[in-house]
């Protein structure tokens, strides 16, 4: 909100302390990004494998629970491959309801997964966004580095996937917010956009 809106971001307070169908969620999870520097040949370049299993068990467990399933639910992540990563994971569990929400022709029942760039225009009651980066596996600091949201207009991109939620978002992490340690210029990466941050 500071950043971005320069503190001008309001939004309605919820009637409910606690709902567990209802509001925002966080999860922290132990993934790892993969910066590797073996390129485009792995194909674990640019995913992170245990935070796209939290996301799929956290669909296992709602479709499972007769309270939760009747919310319609989708998946955004920050890049394309991560995209891809998690797709697959849900598919390669043959479970009959999943495959059938990720398979569904109604438009507003289909489980989508979607990266950030192609989310416009949809909206579920429920939707995970995971966000894929984490420091990098020798222990360096987080490579302040988010695909399009380092890109011109990127807070657009970033408003886009977190008003796709009509009733519950749920964040995966594979970072702690104290780790983005910005310092000036190093937000945008076009050097005419950079934005000195505080």
């Amino acid at each position: 909100n500071r950043q971005y809106y320069d503190g001008r971001l309001a939004s309605f307070p919820s009637p409910f302390l606690v709902r567990p169908d209802c509001g925002l969620v966080y999860h922290r999870v132990n993934g790892q990004f993969q910066h590797s520097a073996k390129g485009a040949t792995d194909p674990s370049f640019q995913t992170n494998a245990i935070e796209a299993d939290a996301i799929v068990e956290e669909i296992r467990r709602r479709v499972a629970d007769p309270n939760l399933s009747k919310f319609s639910m989708g998946i955004i992540t920050l890049n394309a491959k991560q995209q891809e990563l998690v797709r697959r994971k849900l598919v390669e569990l043959e479970d009959a309801a999943i495959t059938a929400l990720l398979e569904s022709e109604d438009p507003e029942k289909e489980l989508f997964v979607l990266n950030l760039e192609s989310v416009q225009g949809r909206e579920r009651d429920v939707v995970i966004l995971g966000t894929s980066f984490s420091r990098r596996a020798n222990g360096e600091k987080m490579p302040l580095n988010f695909g399009p949201l380092n890109q011109q207009r990127g807070e657009r991109r970033l408003n886009v996937a977190i008003t796709r939620a009509r009733r519950q978002m749920v964040i995966f992490s594979s970072f702690d917010p104290d780790e983005l340690q910005l310092r000036p210029a190093e937000w945008c990466t076009d050097p005419g956009e950079r934005v000195a941050l505080r």
